[in-house]
């Protein structure tokens, strides 16, 4: 009997081996099998064989991670068809699922869109649904425009219900309107809430008029302006005007709303208003004494003192007008940057424990913000000219750990290492831009369809995800948008990932590096390769508004010399060309100043004449003097930029 138990659990263990390999294997050869199929069926439907490729994505296997997404490309296929019952049918069993996929929600959404096209009248109940289930989704904000045209499209007869069902419809326009004034579906949503014949309150006729605002139809946004009162609405009028390049009614509604009734008005709104006030004068600075001679009291003030104090050429003059700014508005949206400044001109002064005690105080209030690796940096110089070495080296190597992406860390790394020169990195080595996730949060189905290259549908699931929208740009060869996009990305982070991360390659790409290495001469390619980030974030038909052009923006009559004294040929590839001139510019620029990169530029922006000045204008012992009291904000910001640039480069791909 014993025998026979022991026999009977030998052939259970035998089962539950055999059962256990065989859904490994099953489910490793679906996963294999899907990934083929998939990929054979996204070849078919990119070439619009939809009939064929809808076919194809329903021999994906049901056990493999590609179903939902093939599910999804069959309801594309059936709706292009027009197909629409089939396509209802196919996002009903992904919406069955119990997945918490992102191709839920686009699922749900789509499918609505089919029963309310096809007239169901259980769409309404899927729109309100997905306002429950995504309250702060853009599916959300659409199905009101959808509720609002059911709403619409339903009216009743009865005059009694008449009124309520507009009532229900206009609220659902209103507040497509109000979440999306510059939606694709604004205007018809405008279109159709006026033609409800309702009486419009004050905020109803400005909702309407930010949409047309937001849609560029200035002269209907100021018609329901007009609508509403001023004490509310200044600000939309005033920058309607100036759209309609009305110089004068701008500033007669800047100037009363800024006196009487800024106080109940949005800051970001008013500084909208102040920075078209300023473009509408000659040249900035008549724009700020304007405004600076209204002596305003309420809401925007701060803004103008910061901007006036921006303008203040004398450094003295600055230090106090920073000072006041800070008293007035200690913990105003300017106050960090004023303390900043105040700080900074104490250092230059070498009033170091002065300075020393500013720093305290911001680092104690302003933990994380745009000028904290600033302050950390020079607290550690202040530390090491007072011959408090550890102290010194502690703040160099908080700014490297807590903003490693910054100007400040590159120049808080030379201070640690000194042996390492000034320009540490001489040679990197090229790496591929690639997906920025090697995982995601739906059972890696974006990650699987990006390997696939099916673009599309990673847009649509990852449209909040701007890394990912990144990367599609630069698939799609779109590298100007798909660098600027990242580094807006990488900019909201508080936390920096390590330099290790795929995300960083998106923020700071090598595009056109092979070149720049073939053409660079004597000068450090890494060096070529940050002022092309800079100056063209990687665009070849870049063109500024001065005429400069090209990935390197060299003026014309510059680039025309430089061919022509180094005999380019003008059958060489234009961006080889322009790449080429590039560096024989800076090469000279970089002879001409001492063979220094910082001087050279410094040039390369703000010209070399101003920069040959500045050695005898400025008082300056080292770097970082020279830098900060460069007097061109643009080429200050633009040397800290491609030294910035270059310094992550050097990091990214050593």
């Amino acid at each position: 009997m014993r025998r026979r138990h022991k026999y009977d659990l030998y052939f259970v263990i035998i089962l539950a081996v055999f059962t256990i390999g065989y859904f490994i294997y099953s489910g490793t050869n679906a996963g294999v099998k899907g990934v083929e199929q998939y990929s054979n069926a996204l070849s078919i439907y990119k070439e619009n064989k939809y009939e064929e490729a809808f076919t194809e994505f329903g021999k994906v296997p049901y056990n493999s991670n590609l179903k939902q997404a093939a599910l999804f490309r069959q309801a594309r296929c059936a709706t292009i068809l027009d197909k629409k019952e089939l396509a209802i049918k196919k996002y009903k069993k992904i919406i069955s699922s119990k997945s918490k996929s992102a191709i839920i929600p686009i699922s749900r959404y789509n499918m609505a869109i089919l029963m309310y096209e096809n007239k169901n009248k259980h769409a309404d109940k899927y729109f309100k649904k997905i306002i429950k289930m995504y309250p702060q989704s853009d599916y959300a904000i659409a199905s009101n425009y959808y509720l609002g045209k059911i709403a619409v499209n339903n009216l009743p007869e009865s005059p009694k219900k008449l009124a309520k069902a507009k009532e229900k419809a206009a609220i659902y326009l209103k507040t497509y309107i109000e979440k999306a004034p510059d939606g694709r579906f604004a205007i018809d949503a405008i279109k159709e809430l006026i033609n409800l014949e309702l009486t419009l309150n004050n905020y109803d006729n400005l909702i309407i008029a930010k949409g047309y605002y937001a849609n560029g139809e200035y002269e209907n946004a100021r018609n329901y302006l007009n609508k509403t009162t001023i004490s509310e609405s200044w600000s939309d009028f005033a920058k309607n005007e100036f759209k309609l390049g009305n110089k004068a009614k701008g500033k007669e509604y800047t100037e009363k709303g800024l006196k009487e009734f800024a106080s109940a008005t949005e800051p970001k709104d008013i500084q909208e208003v102040i920075d078209s006030y300023i473009s509408s004068y000659p040249t900035r600075k008549e724009g700020i004494s304007s405004l600076v001679n209204m002596n305003l009291k309420s809401t925007g003030a701060d803004y103008v003192w910061y901007l006036n104090c921006n303008e203040a050429v004398e450094a003295g003059a600055k230090e106090a007008c920073y000072r006041s700014l800070y008293e007035k508005y200690p913990n105003g949206q300017f106050s960090a940057d004023s303390l900043y400044n105040v700080f900074l001109s104490k250092y230059l002064q070498k009033k170091y424990y002065d300075a020393q005690r500013m720093g305290y105080l911001h680092i104690k209030k302003f933990p994380n913000v745009k000028s904290s690796p600033a302050v950390l940096y020079y607290m550690g110089k202040i530390a090491y000219k007072l011959k408090h070495y550890e102290s010194a080296n502690s703040y160099f190597k908080q700014v490297l750990k807590k903003f490693p992406d910054s100007y400040y860390a590159f120049r808080a790394n030379y201070n640690l290492n000194k042996e390492d020169g000034f320009l540490p990195f001489l040679e990197i080595f090229e790496k591929p831009v690639v997906f920025p996730y090697t995982k995601s949060l739906d059972n890696n189905l974006a990650v699987n369809l990006a390997l696939l290259k099916d673009y599309d549908l990673v847009e649509q699931l990852c449209k909040k995800d701007k890394f990912i929208q990144s990367w599609i740009a630069h698939e799609k060869g779109d590298y100007t948008v798909s660098s600027v996009l990242a580094r807006n990305a990488m900019d909201e982070m508080e936390v920096k990932p390590p330099y290790e991360d795929l995300r960083w390659r998106l923020v700071y790409p090598l595009h056109y590096y092979n070149i720049v290495d073939k053409v660079k001469g004597e000068n450090n390619p890494i060096i070529l390769e940050s002022i092309i980030k800079e100056e063209s974030h990687f665009n070849p038909k870049a063109k500024s508004y001065v005429g400069a052009f090209g990935l390197m923006q060299l003026m014309p009559s510059t680039y025309s010399e430089v061919i022509a004294k180094y005999k380019i040929p003008s059958t060489m590839e234009p961006i080889t060309a322009n790449i080429l001139a590039g560096s024989y510019y800076y090469a000279g620029l970089k002879k001409s100043l001492v063979n220094r990169d910082l001087y050279a530029i410094s040039a390369y922006n703000g010209g070399i004449g101003s920069v040959t000045s500045w050695f005898t204008k400025l008082f300056y012992n080292d770097t970082d003097e020279f830098v900060e009291q460069i007097p061109y904000p643009e080429t200050k910001n633009y040397v800290k930029k491609v030294l910035r640039t270059y310094w992550m480069y050097g990091n990214l791909y050593q």
